[in-house]
């Protein structure tokens, strides 16, 4: 018989795996980057999401073509646009970014991402943000800001590092801004189509932007454990955490979540740390700690004042 102790208990693991899967993420797509440059990386990770998350729209569509697409041809200019900036603008920032800095890093200022959805909401007038949430947006920006400057033992304003977490804070701007471009769409779709149309109209563009770069891939480097590591990246990270990740949502509430996914930057740095030898330094602990306590302060303010609202999957797909 399944109690409601044991859905509880699947539903915690099935989160955990998830905050594991996206802490581990980071670190392991810059072991595959050694060996394959961004753009054609990108590729395979994102064809396997879609192939993933696309079988699970398609049977949850009744193997109706017509049913998979049916949200399109009802909302075609919402979702380019949203295909556009979560998809196209979002995953060229997040790689380029990830390529040039550490993994810690990233990790921490994706992270912050939960911060400009907030912001680009009131901004375009889908949410409104209380005293208390601007304190706490302001915290996290401070912390997001700590690590784009500090966030290497050798801090230079020519540094890769430095532009590379500068990157990486705008593919965290354009995750928030997809979040928030979405908040409207929610009501008439479920997050699955959402996400898997979207993704498949960005796909041929981003093939288009990898064809020159096919050419400096030495296949003869790319062995199993390599192309293991992508299915990692591509189908369970940005496929099956997705979709455990709503049904927490759902299950277990948006702040239960929320408390969850604030240990993937923890996670990421300390498997950054094991993987690539990747030193932790104090602002990295300084900055992290800012941001997500500046993200505590407006889900609990979020929490009082509306509960269990559904929160933005995490940008670090």
């Amino acid at each position: 018989m399944n109690s409601p102790y044991v859905s509880l208990f699947r539903s915690e693991l099935e989160l955990l795996s998830v905050i594991l899967m996206w802490g581990i993420n980071f670190p392991l797509i810059k072991v595959i980057l050694e060996v394959m440059p961004p753009f054609v990386l990108n590729i395979f990770r994102i064809t396997a999401a879609g192939l993933v998350l696309g079988y699970i729209h398609l049977r949850r569509s009744k193997w109706s073509f017509s049913t998979f697409w049916a949200p399109l041809r009802t909302d075609t200019r919402a979702f380019i646009s949203i295909s556009f900036v979560g998809w196209i603008l979002y995953q060229i920032a997040f790689i380029t970014g990830l390529n040039m800095t550490d993994a810690g890093n990233a990790a921490i200022i994706m992270a912050s991402s939960p911060i400009w959805t907030a912001l680009l909401a009131r901004i375009m007038g889908v949410d409104r943000l209380s005293k208390l949430s601007w304190f706490g947006l302001f915290v996290s920006i401070m912390g997001t800001s700590t690590i784009v400057v500090l966030g290497s033992a050798e801090i230079s304003l020519s540094s890769e590092l430095l532009m590379g977490n500068a990157i990486v804070l705008a593919a965290a701007v354009f995750w928030g801004s997809y979040t928030a471009m979405t908040k409207p769409m929610v009501a008439k779709h479920s997050p699955l189509p959402l996400t898997v149309i979207s993704l498949l109209i960005a796909l041929p563009l981003l093939l288009v932007f990898s064809i020159p770069y096919w050419k400096l891939v030495d296949w003869s480097l790319v062995t199993g454990w390599y192309w293991v590591a992508i299915f990692f990246s591509g189908s369970l990270s940005t496929g099956i955490a997705i979709v455990f990740w709503n049904n927490s949502v759902r299950k277990l509430g948006a702040s239960h979540t929320a408390a969850f996914g604030n240990m993937v930057p923890l996670v990421a740095l300390f498997s950054s740390y094991f993987m690539l030898g990747n030193e932790i330094i104090p602002a990295q602990l300084i900055g992290g700690t800012l941001i997500i306590g500046g993200l505590v302060v407006m889900r609990w303010e979020l929490r009082r004042s509306q509960k269990n609202e559904p929160i933005p999957t995490a940008g670090i797909l």
